[in-house]
């Protein structure tokens, strides 16, 4: 038990530090055997849940398996080791926290139109808010994404970050989007037809209603009517 944590320490330590500005982010595994005999000293760590095998460049020879729980995939190998050996794995994976800026400008500009479709309506002031709240979010993915994160883990921290912040001005975008169908000339005609269309079908409804009220009262009073002689 105290070869895996002390391994489990150092693995910790060389994903944070270690990186490479060209080909992406560098883990430096090491299992250490402080033992005075041989023994099986296993590797296992966990990779970020971003991180999918195509991504990976260099592996050495871990194997990589998915474990459904915990929702990511890890490497993982045993190796037998001397006393006092200590063994050095390198694990090289693509940078995939990078957001693509371009998303962010097509957001914009589509913000943009959106609140400019408001403007002959009497929700411009509500939807300029929305705007604002969107572009808000937009400025500090550009913010983030500019800073040259200064570890792995503050980089990755960053992307999370972005993305939580794209997913809700999206959800803004969408929410926007759904007001002026309802407030747009165009929307308020298709809402009231969906009026029109509900009161026909409630009166056909009604009506059916009533027709077989009528047609089984009618015939409830025929059958308790006594026969003529």
């Amino acid at each position: 038990m105290k070869v895996r944590i002390l391994g489990f320490i150092f693995i910790i330590c060389g994903f944070l530090f270690a990186s490479n500005a060209w080909a992406g982010i560098t883990m430096r595994l090491m299992a250490v055997n402080p033992a005075d005999s041989e023994q099986t000293v296993p590797i296992k760590v966990y990779l970020p849940l971003e991180v999918k095998p195509e991504d990976i460049i260099y592996k050495d020879d871990l194997e990589v398996t998915y474990d459904a729980q915990q929702g990511s995939y890890y490497v993982y190998g045993e190796y037998l080791l001397k006393p006092k050996q200590v063994l050095e794995k390198e694990v090289e994976i693509k940078d995939v926290w990078v957001v693509d800026l371009s998303q962010v400008a097509i957001l914009r500009q589509e913000a943009k139109e959106i609140l400019e479709n408001f403007k002959k309506t009497n929700y411009f002031e509500r939807a300029n808010a929305i705007y604002n709240g969107i572009d808000k979010k937009l400025k500090e993915v550009e913010q983030m994404q500019a800073v040259s994160a200064a570890s792995p883990g503050y980089k990755i921290s960053n992307y999370r970050n972005s993305v939580s912040l794209l997913n809700s001005a999206k959800a803004d975008l969408l929410a926007a989007k759904t007001l002026l169908t309802e407030v747009s000339p165009r929307g308020l005609a298709k809402f009231t037809w969906k009026i029109i269309l509900f009161i026909i079908i409630f009166l056909g409804v009604l009506g059916a209603g009533f027709f077989f009220v009528w047609q089984r009262q009618t015939k409830l009073e025929a059958e308790q009517k006594p026969p003529q002689e």
